[in-house]
C-alpha cells in the first residue's frame, strides 16, 4: 500500500510539472524578429524602425557603417510605428471586408542592432544580424513579385516616425521617382493632384508635406532605401511611398483615428489607381 501511495504521488508530481516544463520550453523559444503577413490586396505595408526586441548575441551598432557612407547614424526607434502598421492592417481589412488584407512586413528587432532601411553593407555591423535583415527584404521582395503578378500594379507604404513636426505627415518618393509607374499610367495629377494620396489625406483633415503637393519633398524625408529599392523606377512593378508620421498621429490615443482615416483614403485611392477588389462603402458613403 505504501509503495502504491508513493507511486501515485510521483505520478501526480510529474503531471503537475509537465505543463511547467512545457511552458518553460516555450518561453525560452525566441520570438520571430520579422513579422510577415501574406495578403489579398495590392497593398504592402512596411515598418522597419519600430521594433523593440533584442537580437541575441548581437551588440548595438557603434557607427562603423557611417564610415562607409551610410549618412545619418540613428539608433533610436520610430516609436509607435510597429503598432501603427498592425493597426492599419486591421483597419484595411475592416474597410474592405473580412479576409481582404494587405501584405505586411515589420521589423521587431530594435534599430540599434540593424536598420532595414539601408543597403546591406550599411545596415548592420555584426554578421549575426544579417539573417534578420535578409528575412525582412526577402519577404518584401517576394510580396512585391506576388502583387505584381496578380494585380499588375501595387502600392508599398513604408511607415516611419519623424520628430520635425508633430502634426504633419511627410511624403517621400524621391520627388516622384518611386511612383514612376503611377505617373506614367495616370498622369502627374495622380501624384500631385487632389485625388493623389496626399490630396486624399489632406481632404480628410491631415496636415501633409509637401503642400502644394507638387512642391519639393523635405530633404530629410525624401524616401530611403526601401522605397528606392522596391519603387516604380526599379522594375518590380510596384509604386512605393514613404510616410513619415509626426507624433500626434502615432500615439496610443490617436492611432485608431489615424489608421481609420488612412484606410479610408487608401480605399478611395485604390478605386482610382489600383486593380484592387472594391472596398466596402464608408460610413459617410453609406449615409448618403
Amino acid at each position: 500500500m505504501c509503495r502504491f501511495i508513493g507511486l501515485a504521488a510521483k505520478l501526480i508530481l510529474l503531471a503537475c510539472c509537465c505543463p511547467l516544463i512545457s511552458t518553460m520550453a516555450y518561453a525560452e523559444e525566441p520570438p520571430p524578429l520579422v513579422y510577415k503577413q501574406a495578403g489579398t490586396l495590392p497593398i504592402i505595408l512596411s515598418a522597419p524602425h519600430g521594433g523593440k526586441l533584442e537580437v541575441t548575441g548581437v551588440p548595438a551598432r557603434a557607427g562603423e557603417e557611417q564610415a562607409k557612407g551610410a549618412g545619418k547614424f540613428v539608433l533610436t526607434r520610430d516609436t509607435g510605428t510597429e503598432e501603427l502598421a498592425h493597426a492599419l492592417s486591421v483597419a484595411i481589412e475592416k474597410r474592405w471586408g473580412k479576409g481582404k488584407k494587405p501584405y505586411v512586413v515589420i521589423s521587431r528587432a530594435h534599430r540599434k542592432y540593424l536598420d532595414p532601411n539601408r543597403p546591406a553593407q550599411m545596415a548592420y555591423e555584426d554578421p549575426d544580424a544579417k539573417p534578420v535583415y535578409d528575412d525582412y527584404h526577402n519577404a518584401l521582395a517576394g510580396y512585391c513579385k506576388v502583387v505584381q503578378k496578380q494585380f499588375r500594379q501595387g502600392l508599398l507604404l513604408d511607415l516611419h516616425g519623424q520628430g520635425t513636426a508633430a502634426n504633419t505627415v511627410y511624403r517621400g518618393t524621391q520627388n516622384g521617382k518611386t511612383v514612376t509607374l503611377l505617373r506614367e499610367r495616370y498622369g502627374e495629377t495622380a501624384h500631385v493632384g487632389g485625388t493623389s494620396l496626399l490630396g486624399l489625406l489632406k481632404t480628410r483633415g491631415w496636415t501633409v508635406f509637401p503642400d502644394p503637393f507638387g512642391g519639393p519633398e523635405h530633404t530629410g524625408y525624401l524616401g530611403g532605401y526601401i522605397v528606392q529599392t522596391y519603387g516604380g523606377n526599379r522594375g518590380l512593378g510596384i509604386d512605393a511611398v514613404q510616410l513619415e508620421f509626426g507624433q500626434e498621429y502615432r500615439t496610443a490615443e490617436s492611432r485608431e483615428k489615424t489608421v481609420t482615416i488612412l484606410a479610408d483614403a487608401l480605399a478611395d485611392y485604390s478605386t482610382r489607381y489600383l486593380d484592387s477588389p472594391p472596398a466596402r462603402k464608408s460610413a459617410d458613403e453609406a449615409a448618403r
